[in-house]
């Protein structure tokens, strides 16, 4: 690689580890909680799928030709994008391949001059063989160590790898945990808590006394001492005894498929990650798995759910958040989220996967190459949205903190809804001057639609104090509410 890369690379990494001297942006009300509605009539919580973009990635490169896999990590740093991808061979040897972007949509996968491949080091891959895992920055550790990917070693466990420039990797002499998960395991440091967070698969048998695919959810110190939990004479030897235990009861299980979801389904990724633009949230893109004919065979779609903590998740309506494609589409019978949020104005971009063949299915890929990975739009706030209904709908929220000068509303009411604001005391009195009947109505598509009261929108009279809002109206989705404003 070249040396001017590198160094742009690791000033790339330093500048965005930096503590932002601005501001500190506004908390933000979103609706994935619902002990935030205590009352609610005709107004319901309904998941918004993001707009499907372009497909940026394709499989064009001889160590791409089974696939490009189902797992990825997008990050931004100062103003580049960077993208790890997973993805096998036609010998179906695994790899991750790194590509870069200055607007999202084109990808460029420099050759890295770091791995031999059939006898060139002419490509984009890094190092990595093993899939499981994703990339994100540790920001308690040295300069060498900036990038952390925790991944699936099929004999030893989990395993820590390190690089410190998320090119060159290395990886810890003991393991982390001896207990394999083979999904995309997702690491993190979560500043709420000041710990690192590890969401992993577990498996656990159903009342049919089959076994199904959760996710559990632990949280460390540190990312280098490796945790007590071992495999014991009741551990399940899934991939036989010459290979690690899977995860059983070991680790809580935050995340699993339920009485609501159809019969002999489970779920294969989560993708949680917290809100960039308000870390007090959480959000999550689970991969559902419909099994059919055997436990690896099946098609699988991304849905969202939501927390507040990060334990304990919110399903909603269930509705698909990355719905399956058209029968002769590349996203035909499998989707995954990667993890990785881009804002950018009023919109977010994911980046996820999409396959014609189905889970298990490797003959089909052997036939011919699959893998795709799209850009997905989302409004900014718009995952969950409070919906209105057509006869006119009404919630009140639980008490919230004044601690701006303006109430801001993330709203769409289209050309025929319409939407008012009002606010009450904690105890639900109405504020005088500040009814919803006082409220001028919003008609308006905006991600900050300001609410005035006769005109007036100042609410420095009531900063500090904790209030309700009393939302009224019809045909409308109401997605975020924040106050804004010394």
């Amino acid at each position: 690689m070249k040396l001017d890369t590198m160094k742009r690379l690791l000033g790339l990494a330093c500048i965005s580890c930096m503590p932002a001297l601005a501001e500190a942006p506004a908390l933000r009300h979103l609706f994935l909680d619902p002990a935030l509605l205590p009352e609610m009539e005709r107004v319901a919580l309904h998941v918004n799928p993001p707009q499907q973009r372009e497909i940026v990635i394709q499989p064009d490169r001889p160590w791409e030709q089974l696939m490009i896999t189902f797992y990825l990590t997008v990050r931004e740093e100062g103003g580049t994008l960077r993208m790890w991808y997973t993805c096998r061979d036609k010998a179906k040897q695994p790899g991750v391949g790194y590509a870069e972007s200055q607007d999202g949509i084109h990808w460029t996968k420099p050759n890295l001059g770091i791995v031999d491949y059939a006898g060139s080091k002419t490509n984009n891959l890094v190092g990595l063989t093993s899939l499981e895992g994703v990339v994100f920055q540790d920001p308690n550790a040295p300069a060498q160590e900036r990038y952390t990917y925790v991944t699936h070693q099929w004999k030893e466990g989990m395993v820590r790898f390190y690089s410190p420039d998320g090119l060159h990797w290395q990886r810890d002499k003991t393991t982390l945990l001896r207990l394999g998960a083979d999904t995309q395991n997702v690491t993190f440091w979560d500043a709420r808590l000041q710990k690192y967070v590890l969401y992993l698969r577990g498996w656990q048998r159903g009342a049919d006394k089959k076994l199904y695919r959760t996710v559990v959810r632990t949280e460390l110190p540190n990312l280098t001492t490796p945790l007590t939990n071992a495999p014991s004479r009741k551990s399940l030897f899934l991939w036989g005894k010459d290979n690690i235990a899977v995860i059983g009861q070991e680790f809580p299980t935050v995340f699993a498929a339920d009485e609501n979801d159809p019969p002999n389904s489970d779920v294969y990724t989560i993708a949680a990650q917290p809100y960039p633009l308000d870390n007090r949230w959480y959000l999550g893109f689970p991969s559902m798995f419909q099994r059919e004919q055997r436990i690896s065979d099946g098609r699988l779609e991304v849905q969202f759910i939501g927390s507040r903590d990060g334990s304990t998740w919110q399903r909603y309506d269930r509705k698909p958040y990355l719905p399956l494609g058209l029968a002769d589409a590349p996203n035909a019978n499998m989707t995954y989220m990667g993890t990785g949020l881009i804002v950018r104005g009023d919109e977010i971009w994911h980046y996820g996967t999409g396959f014609a063949s189905r889970h298990g299915d490797v003959a089909a890929r052997e036939r011919k190459t699959d893998g795709a990975i799209y850009r997905y739009v989302q409004r900014v706030d718009g995952f969950v949205s409070l919906d209105f209904a057509a006869e006119s709908g009404r919630c009140v929220t639980a008490p919230v903190k004044v601690d701006g000068t303006r109430l801001l509303l993330n709203v769409d009411t289209g050309a025929m809804g319409r939407l008012r604001a009002g606010l009450l005391a904690a105890d639900g009195k109405p504020l005088a001057g500040f009814s919803a009947d006082e409220c001028d109505v919003l008609c308006t598509n905006s991600t900050h639609a300001e609410v005035s009261w006769k005109g007036q929108s100042d609410l420095a009279a009531l900063k500090g104090r904790d209030v309700r809002l009393l939302f009224t109206g019809s045909r409308t989705k109401l997605y975020s509410f924040r106050f804004e404003g010394k």
